[in-house]
């Protein structure tokens, strides 16, 4: 039975606003007919980290600094896209890591957070690109970040920690056709512990090896590619667009999505694809509200081009999600009756670098005036005197009193003292325990609808493509036993 969001829905979600527009040419265009056989292909898009206000406020942050309003925005107004929820719960915590959150998509069981695909007691999981290159399709994974990261990570390999990136870095060779992200770092014979050159051994296996932005926008369509174009994780889109040099040289995440399914389109019998907007994840670990909307959009321009591809077949699935929230940003009220608010707001877009990248320009203040004058010039926003003299103080280590203890690094406190203009609260610098947004556009999205543990989208999958495979899995009860034996992992590492 066909599932259509209907205005009460839409009202109920928050979205009276969409409910009232004119239908767009999205809206309004005729969808293909949907034939009733099996789905060819799984396109699986996820914007990491990704709170459940950040589309709402990246739609609006679009039509300030593009002039229109985010393309996924559109795609919920379509009635031929199906809404719902994901659970996405750890074994050991209802707060999930990326790993154990991928690990759940890729496995069908819930595992600790730190690992990927790998049981408390030991036992190793088979993710789901093993299981579907064994049923003859083939498999694509592209991200913003390195591509040995946890996301991308938990579809394909079998790992008990997930920083072991350099282990994870050899296991996609023969299972995933088609990489392409940062990560250079992991394969390259200079750059990883071991000496050993997995670029040369990715070759020799029919890889064709890519590392600049214009291999990507040519014509070429190798069967296999092994495409690296940063040492760690790619760029945030706000440093890509002020550069000059990334733009030539780093490709979007829409361009290299667009090349994978070029690639991946020429395949017999179908291919599964994860795309991942990685860094928004990072953005909101470091409180960086320009960084979140920059690559949220950066996301939604793939989801465009996924929906280009989806909407032209009656074969093909597209799921658009999140694998967990982080330190969940909203627009508060600001000034009287909060007319403030998109004023506020509206400062965003004169902001000009990430937070990874203006710490190296604070560096050289010497003093709070010198601070004041870096962040007007960088993100266009002129804080008081006792803001920047707390800021020039945690710049050389000497914190003011604050008491949400996540908030106790530079990039919290600068968080919490530009939200004071911009608008963006913060409750932490970590994960949060919220349900994540899903739209499934496509042949089989009716499997998508409600509210869906993170486990059943394995099954999900492989019974859209007529496959079946059964993990092991534990209980909570079963696995508390094993709670000494969950990684010890620094999470301000991950990001």
């Amino acid at each position: 039975m066909e599932t259509r969001i209907t205005r009460r829905e839409l009202l109920q979600l928050g979205l009276a606003g969409a409910a009232g527009m004119a239908l767009t040419k999205l809206a309004s265009a005729q969808a293909p007919q949907r034939t009733n056989g099996r789905v060819k292909n799984i396109i699986f898009m996820v914007s990491d980290g990704m709170s459940a206000g950040v589309p709402s406020l990246a739609d609006e942050f679009g039509k300030l600094v593009r002039g229109k309003g985010s393309f996924w925005h559109q795609l919920l107004q379509n009635p031929e896209a199906t809404l719902g929820f994901f659970d996405m719960a750890a074994l050991n915590s209802l707060v999930t890591d990326s790993a154990s959150a991928s690990s759940a998509w890729g496995s069908g069981s819930r595992i600790f957070n730190g690992q990927i695909n790998v049981l408390p007691d030991g036992t190793r999981l088979t993710p789901i690109a093993q299981v579907v290159k064994q049923a003859g399709k083939k498999v694509g994974l592209v991200t913003t970040t390195r591509i040995t990261h946890a996301t991308p990570a938990g579809f394909a390999a079998v790992q008990p920690r997930r920083d072991d990136e350099d282990d994870i870095a050899p296991q996609y060779l023969n299972v995933v056709d088609v990489l392409m992200g940062g990560g250079l770092r992991h394969y390259a014979p200079n750059r990883r512990r071991d000496g050993k050159d997995l670029i040369k051994t990715y070759q020799e296996a029919g890889y064709t090896f890519w590392n600049s932005r214009e291999q990507v926008l040519s014509n070429a369509r190798p069967e296999k590619v092994l495409g690296l174009f940063y040492d760690s994780h790619l760029p945030y889109t706000i440093d890509h667009i002020h550069s000059e040099t990334l733009q030539r040289t780093v490709p979007t995440l829409a361009e290299m999505t667009r090349k994978a399914l070029e690639i991946l389109s020429d395949a017999p019998n179908g291919f599964l694809l994860q795309v991942e907007g990685g860094r928004v994840d990072h953005a909101a670990h470091a409180n960086d509200a320009a960084g979140i909307m920059w690559d949220q959009l950066a996301f939604d321009d793939a989801i465009q081009v996924v929906f280009e591809f989806v909407a032209n077949r009656d074969d093909t699935l597209m799921i658009v999600t999140s694998d967990h929230g982080n330190s969940n940003p909203g627009l508060n009220g600001m000034g009287g009756e909060y007319e403030a608010s998109n004023k506020a707001m509206a400062l965003l877009k004169l902001a000009k670098c990430s937070f990874e990248e203006l710490p190296n320009r604070l560096r050289n203040a010497t003093s709070p005036d010198d601070v004041r004058a870096i962040l007007k010039e960088q993100l266009g926003i002129e804080i008081n005197g006792e803001e920047a003299s707390a800021l020039a103080g945690a710049l050389k280590g000497n914190f003011p009193p604050i008491w949400n203890r996540q908030h106790r690094n530079l990039q919290g406190l600068l968080g919490q003292i530009l939200s004071n203009y911009n608008g963006y609260g913060w409750t932490g610098t970590s994960h949060t325990a919220d349900y994540t947004w899903i739209t499934a556009y496509g042949v089989g999205r009716e499997e998508f609808h409600g509210l869906i543990r993170n486990t059943d989208a394995f099954y999900k999958m492989l019974k859209l493509f007529g496959l079946s495979f059964k993990n092991p899995s534990m209980t909570p009860e079963e696995a508390r036993k094993y709670m000494s034996r969950a990684p010890r992992i620094r999470t301000e590492d991950w990001a």
